[in-house]
């Protein structure tokens, strides 16, 4: 069982099931910002909004919701091309990129702040090898954290379960000078026991 507590201080309206759509979503598959419907690649793309309504907390409800992708600990695999072995010299066969920046590493992506402070997370399929290199044979995957804000926000979040589990994300975000530079801070603790 999972208690979810969240605390927000701005309001959020509240709309019917019939009222909520998606009317577009942007992604960077192909570097330039562009609509999802004007990009010619298999892609499976959720925004920070489809995140939270879905509940995807971590790697294993990714899983769930990207088809033709088996996520394990610590790498990934899509169509089922992923990495050969896992030591010194075995590249991924996914590429995974953080805010524009390489990390040969899924795992520490997907788990970077328990997927917290996510604008999007974009999951493009098959060989993606002109874009982004020798590494995407699989395909690759593209986190993209939330920007700071020009005005100032704040948001807590607590989550207790069972065995003990107890998770607190944090985060602060705001202008350090008006109009020339934003800041944003994110903080996360987890614990759960065996």
């Amino acid at each position: 069982f999972l208690f979810l507590l969240t605390f927000i201080p701005i309001a959020i309206p509240v709309l019917a099931a019939e009222e909520r759509q998606l009317e577009e979503v942007i992604v960077t598959a192909e570097r330039p910002e562009a609509m999802i419907n004007d990009t010619p690649i298999s892609i499976t793309a959720f925004t920070s909004e489809a995140i939270e309504d879905f509940g995807i907390r971590n790697q294993e409800d990714l899983q769930a919701m990207v088809p033709a992708a088996v996520i394990e600990p610590y790498d990934m695999a899509i169509r089922g091309v992923g990495r050969n072995f896992r030591n010194l010299g075995g590249d991924p066969g996914v590429a995974t990129y953080q805010n524009g920046v390489y990390s040969e590493d899924f795992g520490i992506a997907s788990t970077e702040g328990g997927l917290f402070d996510v604008d999007r997370i974009e999951f493009l399929r098959g060989p993606q090898g002109t874009l982004y290199g020798r590494n995407a044979i699989g395909g690759a995957v593209n986190f993209h954290n939330k920007l700071p804000t020009d005005e100032f926000y704040a948001e807590f979040r607590g989550l207790v379960g069972s065995y003990d589990l107890q998770e607190m994300y944090g985060v602060v975000s705001g202008p350090l000078v008006q109009d020339v530079l934003s800041t944003r801070f994110v903080a996360m603790n987890r614990q759960r026991d065996g």
